[in-house]
């Protein structure tokens, strides 16, 4: 049978942290094989709770070196062949935990806990900025996707381990995981799952977080499916090329011969970034075809 390692990153959580071991141990009971909390450089007494703990594994960053680095080095350190993921702060329910590990016996290669109920906890901006990381993520990976960066999931050591290098080792290891999994055809299953209000405060920044996330959604798709990347913005470059053409008709603004000319210019730079899409995809395809063949 094979063996169930929880991997928990942990962040100033010293009001939740025990509720959720307690939490665990009482759900899971043997059903897993270790918990193992990666203590992120807490400074508020959470690394003193973990260190009088006998019923957990703890690894510890000496400074805060982020989410993702610290949930790799989780991974790095379980011994089960399976890997389950969760938050400190009592968000996910833990009691679905070995319904999404069974999920892995039908084939799926990584199990999401979709949160079905996100909606009624995020501010605008975050709701508005998971939208168009969620539509953006759609488009590139040619299928939907119910819940891109949630924190509850469950994989197989081995495989996810393959992708570590370019998984995120910030805030957006989630999102990187989701896209990555997918865009190499890995079979990914959401499961529905209920979330709860967080206990103490939220570490997250979200102008920051967003920015990153940005990034590392534009670095995945460009390494693992840059054709779609090029796509999306000679696309919308082709799009403003249009705008500029008709403006003559209905404003003052432009002559029609700028407008003309103004279209005709950006249908060249949009053909022109479409093309090094294709390069960018035909080197991707060289690239693998060389490793397959070493």
């Amino acid at each position: 049978m094979e063996k169930i390692s929880l991997v928990i990153p942990c962040f100033n959580e010293r009001g939740a942290i025990e509720k959720t071991i307690d939490e665990i141990n009482f759900l899971l009971g043997k059903a897993l094989h270790e918990i193992v909390i990666v203590d992120d450089g807490s400074f508020d007494g959470t690394y003193e709770i973990l260190k009088s703990r006998k019923d957990v594994k703890v690894v510890r960053n000496p400074y805060n070196k982020g989410y993702g680095y610290s949930i790799k080095k989780g991974i790095a350190a379980a011994s089960g062949e399976i890997i389950a993921i969760t938050d400190a702060d009592g968000t996910y329910p833990i009691e679905d935990i070995l319904l999404m590990v069974k999920k892995l016996e039908d084939g799926y290669d990584l199990i999401i806990g979709k949160r079905s109920n996100l909606k009624s906890f995020d501010p605008f901006l975050k709701k508005l900025s998971r939208l168009l990381f969620k539509q953006i993520a759609q488009f590139v990976a040619g299928e939907k996707i119910l819940d891109v960066n949630s924190g509850l999931r469950v994989f197989r050591k081995d495989v996810i381990m393959r992708y570590f290098p370019h998984t995120s080792s910030g805030f957006s290891f989630s999102l990187s995981t989701t896209l990555i999994f997918i865009l190499e055809g890995l079979s990914v299953y959401y499961f529905p799952i209920e979330y709860r209000p967080r206990i103490g405060k939220s570490k997250v920044r979200y102008v920051r977080d967003i920015l990153r996330s940005a990034q590392i959604l534009v670095e995945t798709i460009s390494l693992y499916n840059p054709v779609k990347i090029y796509m999306l913005i000679s696309g919308s470059i082709s799009v403003l090329g249009l705008i500029i053409l008709i403006i003559p008709i209905f404003t003052d603004l432009l002559t029609s011969s700028l407008g003309i000319m103004g279209f005709i210019i950006l249908q060249g730079i949009a053909l022109f970034t479409f093309s090094i899409g294709l390069i960018a995809f035909l080197i991707k395809k060289m690239v693998l075809n060389d490793k397959r063949i070493s």
